[in-house]
Order: C-alpha cells, then sequence, then structure tokens
C-alpha cells in the first residue's frame, strides 16, 4: 500500500535541482570547483572533450542558479577566477552522497578492477566536498 502526499510545492524539489545542476558537464564543473581547480584553463584541461563554448554556457547557468561566483583577479591582463557560492558550498554534502552510492553500489563501474582502498577514496571524497557525514 502506498501513501499519497499532497505538499504545497510550486515545483519538485527533486526536478528544481537537477535543472541547476544535471545538464551535461554541470557535475564536472562543480566537482573541479571543490577539488580547488578555478580558472576557464583548469576545466577544459581535466575534462576532455569540453568545449569553450559549452564551458562558457554551463559557467554562466552556474553563476545565474547562485552556484558559481566569478571573480576577477586582475584586469591587464584579464583574469577571472570561479568559485563556489555559499549555496554551491552547500551541495557538498549532497554530492559526497552521490559519489559515496556509485562507490558502494556500481563499484565496478567506478573502479576497473579490484580495489582495496576504497575507505581511503571515502574519507579523500569526504574531505573534497568537506561532507559533514
Amino acid at each position: 500500500m502506498s501513501t499519497t502526499y499532497n505538499f504545497g510545492f510550486k515545483h519538485c524539489p527533486l526536478e528544481v535541482s537537477v535543472d541547476m545542476i544535471g545538464r551535461k558537464w554541470a557535475l564536472q564543473i562543480l566537482r573541479d570547483l571543490f577539488m580547488g581547480r578555478n580558472r576557464f584553463s583548469d576545466f577544459l584541461e581535466f575534462n576532455p572533450g569540453l568545449s569553450g563554448k559549452v564551458l562558457s554556457t554551463r559557467l554562466r547557468e552556474l553563476q545565474e542558479s547562485g552556484l558559481v561566483e566569478k571573480r576577477v583577479i586582475s584586469v591587464t591582463p584579464l583574469r577571472v577566477e570561479y568559485g563556489l557560492s555559499e549555496k554551491g558550498i552547500a551541495l557538498g554534502d549532497v554530492l559526497y552522497q552521490v559519489a559515496l552510492y556509485s562507490i558502494r553500489y556500481n563499484t565496478e563501474q567506478v573502479y576497473s578492477r579490484d580495489y582495496e582502498e576504497i575507505e581511503r577514496d571515502v574519507t579523500g571524497l569526504r574531505d573534497v566536498f568537506k561532507a559533514s557525514t
């Protein structure tokens, strides 16, 4: 037997969040920001297949959603860095849990062979995403 709930939502909260982070390359950009990568060239270097045009679009969308902030470091020459906003940092626990889910339940897809240092990786991910769990 299932229970039906009538929430007062204008939009499904899951859909709202997925709309913000579910576009192609958005999660990789957010992951990179959590890992300390903050320059346009960093995102391109660590994401083969990501084009400059798509990167520009995603960064703009992530800024518009309030997850990412753009900082002009110098005007001449122009140097820009990106960082997580408070709202973006709040995603850390969520992203950690999603990564942990994959490690636990999709181990064969995450690792290419038997791997004995999963706990080390879990601790490392916790540090990257600064997860409180």
